[in-house]
């Protein structure tokens, strides 16, 4: 049986936070380090903020994203890898990650923007569904 799939896709949002620039990480490792740590022990509202989330949904709704996604990935991921990436050309990129326990599998998508001093999260997706992901490259 097809496990149930969700996509949260989200645009780079045009207003930032003073506090926290949403979308925008340090480096790749900072980025890397973040969203593998929440993803993992499915940390899934803050992850879903920091990533551009923070202007798109009510706190209503993230908290029904929120428990669609625990429902879906119901124990913390002890295994992940980064199965695909590709350089786009002018800092541009887009990668596909996956994350999986003996019970489930999560796929993560994100393109991506190295700029001079930063990274920046243009758009990302989370699914148990490979092939909506797959399908974006």
């Amino acid at each position: 049986m097809r496990m149930l799939f969700l996509i949260l896709a989200m645009m780079l949002p045009t207003a930032v936070n003073a506090q926290m620039r949403d979308s925008v990480f340090k480096d790749y490792k900072a980025y890397n380090d973040f969203v593998d740590q929440k993803v993992t022990i499915r940390d899934f509202k803050p992850f879903i903020l920091a990533l551009g989330g923070r202007d798109e949904y009510s706190p209503d709704q993230l908290e029904k994203i929120n428990k669609q996604l625990l429902n879906v990935f119901r124990k913390d991921f002890a295994n992940k890898t980064v199965f695909r990436r590709v350089e786009l050309g002018g800092g541009f990129s887009q990668e596909a990650r996956a994350y999986w326990n003996g019970e489930s599998y999560a796929y993560y998508y994100a393109i991506l923007h190295q700029r001079k001093n930063d990274l920046v999260v243009i758009n990302f997706s989370l699914n148990s569904d490979i092939g909506v992901i797959m399908a974006k490259f």
